[in-house]
């Protein structure tokens, strides 16, 4: 019960670091689709899909071999080490980030090519930060480095496109200083510097380090084909605009991931400290059961609620995001799934695992997206993304269970995932009375399902009261 009870806790500090920045990306939302055009936006996107696969290429992702092996550290040396070796490799590779970027950007003005540069750098410098932080168990830090980020972003946005209307320059300046001080404050506020030795210095340390991160890269860059190439191929055959179009498609999904993320990171470290556990078989299903029934029931409420939240924080410019949503829903399913077998890879070490059936996730989200997309136009991007979300988890689901045999209700999956369609159909329908009673029966689903979980919180609040 220590180890549910931690993860929970865990789940909670990085809940609070991943609501806000999920938060302050649908609150601009209205801001950024009123103030700037759709090719814009669209540009906007692009950059911001662009950097998730620029940054992955440069670091070969030590950032995660950094946390992976703090975790292992038992003396102040060892970390000293770890933190020493690659904090001189993401110096290195930064300052060749920043030239190439420089070069390489030639389509924008100076001024666009000098902050989107900059953007990316200090986007590199920060991963790497807070994966230090949490590497050492600062969760706290980690969390509250994630909401200066976003709180300065909202702030800046809201004053610099909102207010002065300075468009796509002004969002770019903002993205720069938030992060810029989220930065300084992770390395401030966890004296990060104070594990730097110099003397400790070794080439065949990092060699180490990248050793574990670098299998992880595939994976990194199957993700981004799966979750942002699309926005390209848009791009190439449809238009830019449509790309802004599938890009606000994806906003109200996405906050599925809200509530997940901040779940994955924890879980990430709970599944390696239990892996070696002679109950890990145990723990491994009962979280996959309570996981399940958790994200089946936040999927119904959230996707009912979607045409509320729609008609509130979107403009009406972009209504033909709204039909794409019910399955980027589903897709969002898949992927927190998959992302669940993958804190188990991660802590049996199996990252060429993680690689390969991300790569094969990637490679038909192309094939899909690109034999579809003049037959049934954006819809393509949206069902290459679904398949490929469900083949993975489908994939890593079975290749698990050569290392650990999780038990599945079967029977309950089943229903699960049909009443999750049927949901799914009449959210499509968006009929206003329809929607109404699709909420009602969507909310008992989810309190059924979750009833166990909704009494413990019951009963340990009333306990913290007496």
């Amino acid at each position: 019960m220590k180890r549910e009870k931690k993860l929970l806790i865990n789940t909670i500090i990085l809940g609070f670091g991943s609501i806000l920045p999920k938060s302050a990306s649908f609150l601009i939302l209205p801001i950024l689709t009123a103030a700037l055009s759709k090719a814009e936006y669209g540009t906007y996107d692009l950059v911001l899909t662009s950097t998730s696969l620029v940054l992955p290429v440069f670091s070969l992702l030590i950032e995660q071999g950094v946390f992976r092996f703090l975790l292992d550290t038992k003396t102040e040396n060892d970390r000293k080490k770890v933190i020493t070796n690659s904090t001189i490799y993401v110096m290195i590779t930064s300052l060749v980030l920043f030239l190439l970027s420089v070069l390489i950007l030639n389509q924008f003005k100076i001024e666009f090519k000098i902050l989107i540069s900059l953007y990316l750098v200090l986007n590199l410098h920060y991963k790497f930060v807070i994966q230090v932080c949490r590497g050492l168990g600062d969760l706290k830090k980690y969390s509250l480095a994630s909401i200066i980020n976003s709180f300065f972003n909202l702030l800046l946005i809201y004053f610099l496109v909102g207010n002065i209307k300075l468009g796509l320059y002004g969002l770019l300046v903002a993205l720069v200083i938030s992060v810029f001080l989220a930065t300084i404050y992770a390395i401030i506020s966890s004296g990060i510097i104070r594990y730097i030795s110099f003397k400790l210095c070794s080439s065949q340390y990092i060699k180490e380090l990248l050793k574990y991160s670098a299998p992880l890269l595939p994976n990194s860059l199957s993700w981004w084909v799966i979750g942002a190439s699309d926005r390209w191929i848009i791009s190439a055959f449809l238009s830019v605009e449509m790309t802004a179009v599938y890009a606000i498609a994806n906003k109200i999904p996405s906050m599925f991931n809200l509530f997940y993320n901040n779940f994955n990171l924890a879980w990430q470290e709970s599944a390696t400290i239990t892996s070696k556990d002679s109950d890990a078989k145990t723990y491994y299903t009962n979280i996959f059961n309570h996981l399940f029934n958790f994200l089946v029931g936040l999927l119904l409420v959230l996707m009912t609620i979607s045409p509320v939240l729609f008609g509130i924080f979107i403009d009406k410019q972009y209504y033909l995001a709204y039909y794409q949503m019910p399955i980027l829903f589903f897709a969002m399913f898949f992927h927190s799934l998959s992302a669940y077998y993958g804190g188990i890879y991660v802590a049996f070490k199996k990252t060429k695992s993680i690689s390969f059936s991300s790569l094969i996730a990637a490679i038909l989200n192309i094939i899909i997206n690109l034999g579809l997309i003049n037959l049934i136009g954006l819809y393509a991007a949206s069902f290459s993304t679904l398949v490929s979300f469900l083949v993975l988890t489908i994939y890593r689901a079975i290749d698990l269970q050569k290392h650990i045999q999780i038990n599945y209700n079967y029977t309950k999956i089943i229903l699960s995932l049909s009443v999750l369609t049927v949901v799914a159909i009449i959210n499509y329908l968006n009929d206003y009375y329809l929607n109404i009673l699709n909420f009602i029966f969507a909310l008992v689903i989810a309190v059924i399902l979750n009833r166990k979980l909704f009494r413990q919180v019951l009963l340990r609040f009333l306990k913290r009261i007496k």
